[in-house]
């Protein structure tokens, strides 16, 4: 299907005249790799989205991660069962919401594990457990990096605080208190 030439419509080129628009300026669609399709912000809430390397993820100034334009939790897409996992999901990784010392080093080794980006607010994740040499998909609740916790200070944590104080702010933590303090979407001024 061809479209007409809208240049030659008289009532057009009548109400381009009366709006005051002689020129007719240039249109060019640019796309911005740094922000999400609507696609692609399903996904980064519903199933998290692959990371081919860690360095995708930026540490922002006050400590937290972003991908593209957004605050985001990062975590381990597989999990390698260890013959645990079967009897308790206790031995699952954390997701991490900052640049802590275990994400420094990961950066720092390469980022050979699988890593995905999410902004769920459940605490839920899509991860692939693996079992032998297969991998089946499995929405999982992830504990929070301890670590992170403490690089933010989030509410107040610490390695000082006693132990009970901090498995108290650990089980308070939630990824929707996190994205209240810290939201998701970037201000305009944060560039890539």
């Amino acid at each position: 299907m061809r479209l007409p030439n809208f240049l030659n419509d008289p009532g057009l080129n009548d109400l381009r005249d009366r709006m005051g628009g002689a020129e007719l300026g240039i249109f060019r669609l640019i796309v911005n790799p740094y922000r999400f399709t609507i696609g692609e912000l399903e996904d980064l809430i519903l199933n998290g989205i692959d990371i081919r390397f860690l360095d995708e993820v930026r540490a922002l100034p006050d400590g937290t991660l972003s991908y593209k334009e957004r605050r985001v939790a990062l975590f381990a897409r597989e999990v390698r069962d260890s013959g645990r996992l079967g009897k308790s999901r206790g031995d699952l990784p954390h997701f991490h919401v900052a640049n802590c010392r275990v994400v420094r080093a990961a950066r720092a080794a390469d980022g050979a594990v699988p890593y995905a980006v999410s902004a769920r607010e459940d605490g839920n994740f899509r991860i692939n457990l693996g079992y032998g040499s297969e991998l089946r998909p499995s929405l999982e609740r992830l504990p929070v990096c301890g670590e992170c916790l403490s690089e933010l200070a989030f509410d107040g944590y610490s390695s000082a605080l006693a132990p009970l104080d901090r498995a108290r702010v650990l089980q308070g933590f939630t990824l929707t208190r996190f994205f209240e303090r810290y939201r998701r979407a970037l201000a305009a001024d944060v560039k890539p």
